[in-house]
């Protein structure tokens, strides 16, 4: 990827509104994969925000919202095909039969795979928190309360 030049600079962005929603103990979660673009998207507000793509490098972005700057998520671009093959514990956790998941009932598989959500979201986390540093923490207190 190219060179893109950042509109405000990392260390600018806010992380208040997580922070917010760990002493609210309660935090929205939208989870996303977009198999055709090999996008992962991990977004703590509404899917409908306005959010701006943060690059920390070439695969990890983080997400604001432009008129605050309040971090609210990461996204992940080619994320199996890349970013994923680097990290044995991200893999382990996204394939459902490496999980341990079991499929006996549509109820059952449900809530398996929406506690596996955080697992992966965590796992994401643990791998882009070099990249990312404080924040990462942050987006995990919150997901302790998705």
């Amino acid at each position: 990827m190219d060179a893109v030049k950042k509109l405000v600079s990392t260390n600018s962005l806010k992380t208040t509104l997580l922070s917010a929603m760990v002493k609210r103990k309660k935090s929205p979660l939208f989870f996303h994969y977009d198999d055709e673009m090999d996008v992962f998207m991990l977004l703590l507000a509404d899917p409908n925000t306005e959010t701006v793509v943060h690059y920390v490098d070439e695969h990890v972005a983080i997400l604001y919202i432009p008129d605050s700057h309040e971090i609210v998520g990461l996204q992940i671009e080619d994320f199996v095909n890349q970013f994923m093959p680097k990290y044995n514990s991200l893999q382990r956790a996204w394939k459902l039969s490496d999980a341990g998941i079991r499929r006996d009932n549509l109820w059952d598989l449900t809530l398996a795979v929406e506690k596996q959500k955080i697992t992966v979201a965590l796992e994401v986390l643990k791998a882009t928190e070099p990249l990312i540093g404080q924040p990462a923490q942050w987006i995990e207190r919150a997901l302790e309360y998705a």
